[in-house]
């Protein structure tokens, strides 16, 4: 990761920002297995600011779910969050998540009160022996109120917002009893019942039709909008990204390569494997006629990764003797648009 300044954190978001809610520095979370050292998150870093939306977005195995786990320091064994700082800002306050114990008080307070996140399948994140309600209660109960019957009313009320009809069923009901729309609703319904700051969201319209997808999208900017929330929106889906984000962060190999506004990165990328992405992108358009473009190869494995660019053995614009022996740093190309590649180097 490039050695910038913390008071120079990617971009107009400083540290200690009135602007900034999240501010992840350098994070590095390691997978300590019989092979080697698997380096899921390898330096990354990014801000969320208030109210918005950032987009994460990359191929599978990326390290884009390690990112989200790291935050909420959920990381199990064997992996651990080796290095780096997590801030949360709250009331004029920076709480470094990166030194809290993952077991404490302290981060236990914070998770689903102040940072939720809605999980990528709900039929494996609810728990099939508790009810819909009795899961919901829980999380308001331990944040919010000790009154049960104040903590119904508040789960029938989200419910109810999420748009799940008939509440006062739904609420005894086991989650397979409920579509995967349903439940993908019952589970925001759960994000939000504390009113958190900051939700991350990873891939909710997985699995879900096309119709439900839009559905969903479309609750979660509504209820932003309620609860004026920042999110981190984690997907692999670029049409969600426009949909639904102010700026976007490409991951690649456990690293952010880009990182910008959606307009940088739309309509001006800068990356080989940021234009890769967006021409392997089918276009509605009449009689174009366009073949897709596909990325060569696979996502390597970053088990014990050389000092190379993690982009190297499928980047068609490849600088021998350089990309293959030493790693990128995340440079700075305009205001708010940084990318990490040789062949921006000293053109910043």
């Amino acid at each position: 990761m490039t050695n910038l300044p913390e008071s120079t954190t990617l971009g107009p978001s400083t540290s200690g920002s009135e602007q900034s809610l999240l501010e992840v520095m350098d994070v590095r979370t390691y997978f300590y297995v019989d092979e080697g050292i698997l380096k899921a998150v390898d330096g990354i870093s990014f801000f969320v600011n208030r109210e918005e939306t950032l987009g994460l977005i990359g191929e599978s195995g990326c390290g884009k779910s390690v990112t989200a786990l790291s935050v909420l320091r959920l990381v199990s064994s064997p992996g651990r969050l080796v290095s780096g700082k997590i801030l949360l800002h709250l009331d004029g306050d920076a709480i470094n998540l990166a030194q809290l114990n993952p077991s404490g008080r302290e981060i236990r307070d914070i998770r689903g009160k102040e940072i939720s996140m809605v999980f990528q399948e709900p039929m494996t994140s609810l728990s099939p022996v508790h009810t819909i309600g009795n899961q919901i209660r829980e999380a308001i109960l331990l944040h919010r109120t000790n009154d049960r019957q104040e903590a119904q009313d508040i789960a029938l009320d989200m419910l109810n917002r999420v748009g799940i009809p008939n509440p006062t069923k739904c609420i005894n009901d086991y989650p397979h009893q409920l579509s995967g729309g349903m439940r993908q609703r019952a589970m925001i319904a759960m994000a939000l019942s504390c009113h958190p700051k900051l939700l991350i969201a990873d891939e909710p319209t997985t699995a879900l039709d096309v119709t439900v997808q839009a559905q969903i999208l479309d609750l979660i900017k509504e209820l932003q909008e309620q609860f004026r929330m920042a999110v981190l929106y984690i997907t692999h889906d670029l049409g969600v990204i426009a949909e639904m984000c102010h700026r976007v962060a490409v991951m690649y190999l456990g690293k952010i390569v880009e990182l910008g506004s959606v307009r940088d990165i739309f309509y001006r990328p800068l990356h080989p494997y940021t234009v890769r992405l967006l021409k392997s992108r089918p276009k509605l358009i009449k009689g174009s006629g366009e073949r897709l473009e596909s990325i060569k190869g696979n996502v390597p494995v970053p088990l014990d990764p050389p000092p190379e660019c993690g982009f190297y053995e499928r980047c068609p614009e490849a600088i021998e003797g350089r990309c293959d022996i030493a790693v990128p740093e995340l440079i700075k190309k305009e205001d708010g648009h940084w990318v990490r590649c040789f062949l921006y180097e000293g053109t910043g």
